[in-house]
C-alpha cells in the first residue's frame, strides 16, 4: 500500500470500520463457541443450515463462561420481552442488569451499545453486533489510544491497535466482563482527550453526547478486578496528555455545560439504577463468591511479569496445567524496557521534552502494579487504594505494559534510537532472550517442543532489535504476524445460532414454552450447559446459571439456611432428584450440586423435567404423574403433574 492509499485508509478508518461492521451484521458472523452444543445434541432438525453455520475456526470448550452461560442469557432476554427481571432461569428472577448486563428496555442501556442489537433485531443478528461490534472497536479504540500517545505515530499505533485486541488474553476471555473493560476505558481517554483538544465543533458535541452513556457502561460492567486498575490508568494517563498538550486544548470556563450534560445523564442514570436495584447490587456484592474477596497481591513471581512463552502456541494445542484462558497473557516486551527506561528518560530530560510526562506516568503505574503482584500491599494499604478488588492484577498489569512497551518503541523511534550505541542496540536484546531462556522449564518443554520454545525467543529478540536499530515497518509486520498467530484463530468464525435453534429439543423447547409459557422447567443429571440450553430456547428452568442467589427458592429448599455458604454464590447449579432430605454441595467455587428430594419438585411446581436419566419409577412411587414426552440423543423430557 503506498503512502497516499494508507493516509487515506487512516483519515477513513472509522467508516471503513462501519462499513465493515454492517458487512458482519449482513452475513451475521460472530466468534461464538456455541457449536459446542451439537456435541451435546448432533440430531438436528435441518441438515443445510447446520451446514452453513462453521465458517473456519474451532469451537473451544474451555470458553463456556461465553457459550455456556452469557450467549443463553442473552438469549433468554428475547422470550422475556427485555425485562430487567426474569425468571428464565430461577424461581425468584434475577437481575438482567447484573447478569453480564444483558440487553434490557431500560435506560442504562444507552450506555451499552454492544447490546442494542439484540433489541433491535433479535437474537441472531444480535450476537453478530454484539461480537463483531466488540473487536471492531478494540482495535479502533486501541489504536485512537495509541495515535494519542505517541503524538500520531501511525506505525506504533497500528501494531499497537493488533497487540491489545488479538492478545491471547483479551482473546482466550472475549465476551464476558473483562475485555468490554478494556474496551470502555480505552474509550473513555479517547473520548476525554478530544473532548477538551478537538477543533471541530460537531466532534466536540459528538464527545459531549457520547461522553455519558459511556461513563455509564465502564460503571455498570461490574468487574472490578479490572475496573479499578484501568480507571486509574485512564485517569492518569489523560491528565499526563491534557498537560503535554495543554496548547491544543479548546475547552473554556464558557463551555461548562458541556462537562454539565453528560455529568446529569451520568447521575440519572446511575440514581434510577440505585434506587430501583441496590439491593440486588448489595446481594451481589455479598455474596461468598465472588463478592466477599479481598486481595493484597503478593500472588505472583517475577515471571509473570514476561508474556508467558506458551501463549503463542494456545490456539494450536491445550496447555498442559490450568487451561488455556487462565494460561494466556498478553504478549509485551515491558520487562525490558523497564531496563532501559532511565537511560530513555534522561536523554528526554536533557531535550526537554514533554513527552517524558507520558512516559513517567506510565513507568510509575506499571512499578506499583508489579510491587502489588510480587510482594503485596498491607490490608489498610489495599482499602485505601481499592487494589482489594484486584485478585488477578496480572490482567490489568499485561494491558499496562503493552502501553508501556508501544510508549517506549515510540520513545526511541522519535529520536532514531539515539539514546543508545551501536553495540547497546544488539546486546540488549540478547541479554532479555537469555533471561528467556531461564524460564524454560520441564512444565512448558512437556507442553512443546524446545526447538519451538528456542524459535519464539529468538524471534522475540529480533523484534527488539528491529526497534532499537530503526526498522520500522519490519518491526510493525513482526509484531503484527505475531499478534495473528497468537491471537487471530483463538475464535472461530461462524454464521448464524443453529447449534442452538436447529435441533428437535430445540424446537420442542420454545413451542412447548410459547403454549405454556410458565411452565416451570428442571434439568436433571446433566452438564450445567444444557441447563442454560432450556432458557435460551424460551422455557423457564429454575436451574440455569444464576449471578445472584435465587432466594425465594432457597425459602423452599432450605428454609434454615444450613446450606448458605454453598449457595450463597455465582453458581452453575446440577440436580440430582433423590429420595432423602434435599442438601446442597459444594463442587466448586461456582458450581453446585443440589441433591433435591423428590417431593420439593411440587414446591417449586416443576411442570418438565429435562434428563439422562429414567426418573419415571422415582416419581411415581411419590404419586405423581410421570409422562415421556419428547427424547432425542439420550435426552428426556417429562411432564409431571401433581394428584
Amino acid at each position: 500500500m503506498n503512502s497516499n492509499k494508507f493516509n487515506n485508509f487512516i483519515k477513513w478508518r472509522w467508516l471503513i470500520a462501519l462499513i465493515v461492521f454492517i458487512l458482519c451484521l449482513i452475513f451475521k458472523l460472530h466468534g461464538s463457541s456455541m457449536g459446542m452444543y451439537n456435541t451435546f445434541l448432533p440430531t438436528v432438525t435441518d441438515q443445510k443450515e447446520a451446514d452453513k453455520y462453521s465458517v473456519i475456526g474451532t469451537d473451544r470448550a474451555i470458553r463456556s463462561d461465553e457459550w455456556a452461560v452469557q450467549v443463553p442469557t442473552f438469549f433468554s432476554q428475547y422470550y422475556n420481552d427485555y425485562n430487567v427481571m426474569s425468571e428464565q432461569m430461577s424461581v425468584g428472577g434475577e437481575n438482567m442488569i447484573l447478569d453480564y448486563f444483558a440487553p434490557v428496555k431500560s435506560i442504562v442501556t444507552l450506555g451499552k451499545p454492544l447490546n442494542w442489537g439484540y433489541l433491535f433485531f433479535g437474537n441472531e443478528v444480535g450476537l453478530s453486533w454484539y461480537w463483531c461490534g466488540q473487536l471492531i472497536l478494540l482495535f479502533m479504540t486501541a489504536f485512537e489510544l495509541f495515535i494519542i500517545l505517541t503524538n500520531r505515530c501511525v506505525k506504533a499505533s497500528a501494531f499497537g491497535a493488533f497487540m491489545i485486541a488479538l492478545s491471547p488474553c483479551i482473546q482466550w476471555w472475549f465476551l464476558p466482563h473483562m475485555p468490554i473493560v478494556f474496551l470502555y476505558g480505552m474509550a473513555l481517554f479517547d473520548i476525554g482527550y478530544y473532548f477538551f483538544t478537538a477543533k471541530k465543533k460537531w466532534l466536540r458535541w459528538l464527545m459531549t453526547i457520547i461522553a455519558g452513556p459511556i461513563v455509564l457502561g465502564f460503571a455498570l460492567s461490574i468487574f472490578p478486578s479490572c475496573q479499578v486498575p484501568v480507571a486509574i490508568i485512564v485517569v492518569v494517563l489523560l491528565i499526563m496528555c491534557l498537560i503535554r498538550d495543554k496548547q491544543s486544548i479548546e475547552f473554556s470556563p464558557k463551555q461548562w455545560y458541556r462537562i454539565a450534560i453528560p455529568m446529569v445523564f451520568v447521575c440519572i442514570s446511575m440514581g434510577y439504577f440505585i434506587i430501583n436495584y441496590s439491593n440486588d447490587l448489595m446481594a451481589e456484592m455479598n455474596t461468598v463468591y465472588p463478592g466477599k474477596r479481598v486481595s493484597v497481591g503478593g500472588d505472583n513471581s517475577i515471571i509473570d511479569l514476561f508474556t508467558a512463552l506458551s501463549s503463542i502456541f494456545l490456539p494450536y494445542r491445550d496447555i498442559n496445567v490450568a487451561n488455556n484462558s487462565e494460561a494466556s497473557t498478553f504478549i509485551q516486551f515491558a520487562p525490558f524496557f523497564i531496563v532501559l527506561f532511565p537511560k530513555i528518560a534522561r536523554f528526554y530530560r536533557e531535550k526537554d521534552d514533554r513527552d517524558l510526562l507520558v512516559g513517567k506516568a506510565i513507568f510509575i503505574m506499571i512499578l506499583v502494579q508489579i510491587v502489588f503482584m510480587c510482594a503485596g500491599f498491607t490490608t489498610i494499604l489495599s482499602q485505601i487504594t481499592f487494589f482489594k478488588y484486584i485478585n488477578r492484577m496480572k490482567i490489568p498489569y499485561g494491558w499496562l505494559a503493552v502501553i508501556f512497551t508501544v510508549w517506549c518503541i515510540y520513545a526511541i523511534w522519535k529520536y532514531n534510537g539515539q539514546m543508545f550505541k551501536k553495540w547497546e542496540k544488539i546486546l540488549y536484546p540478547c541479554l532479555f532472550g537469555g533471561v528467556y531462556c531461564t524460564f524454560i522449564t520441564d512444565e512448558l518443554t512437556q507442553y512443546v517442543s524446545v526447538k519451538y520454545i528456542l524459535a519464539e525467543i529468538v524471534l522475540f529478540v529480533f523484534i527488539l532489535i528491529s526497534v532499537m536499530i530503526q526498522f520500522r515497518k519490519l518491526t510493525s509486520c513482526l509484531i503484527i504476524g505475531v499478534m495473528c498467530i497468537a491471537g487471530i484463530t483463538v475464535n472461530p468464525i461462524r454464521h448464524g445460532i443453529s447449534p442452538i435453534t436447529n435441533h428437535p429439543i430445540s424446537q420442542f423447547i420454545e413451542s412447548t414454552s410459547k403454549n405454556k409459557p410458565d411452565a416451570k422447567w428442571i434439568a436433571v443429571d446433566v452438564n450445567f450447559t444444557l441447563n442454560n440450553f432450556i432458557m435460551a430456547n424460551g422455557a423457564q428452568v429454575v436451574n440455569g446459571t444464576n449471578f445472584l442467589p435465587d432466594f425465594d427458592k432457597w425459602k423452599l429448599l432450605d428454609k434454615v439456611n444450613l446450606y448458605e455458604e454453598s449457595w450463597n454464590r455465582y453458581a452453575h447449579q446440577l440436580v440430582t432428584v433423590v429420595d432423602d432430605s434435599t442438601s446442597v454441595a459444594l463442587e466448586q467455587n461456582d458450581s453446585i450440586h443440589v441433591y433435591l428430594n423428590v417431593e420439593d419438585l411440587k414446591k417449586m411446581d416443576i411442570e418438565y423435567v429435562f434428563t439422562q436419566t429414567n426418573i419415571l419409577g422415582l416419581i411415581s412411587d411419590h404419586n405423581m404423574k410421570c409422562d415421556e414426552v419428547f427424547e432425542q440423543d439420550g435426552y428426556h423430557v417429562y411432564q409431571i403433574s401433581y394428584n
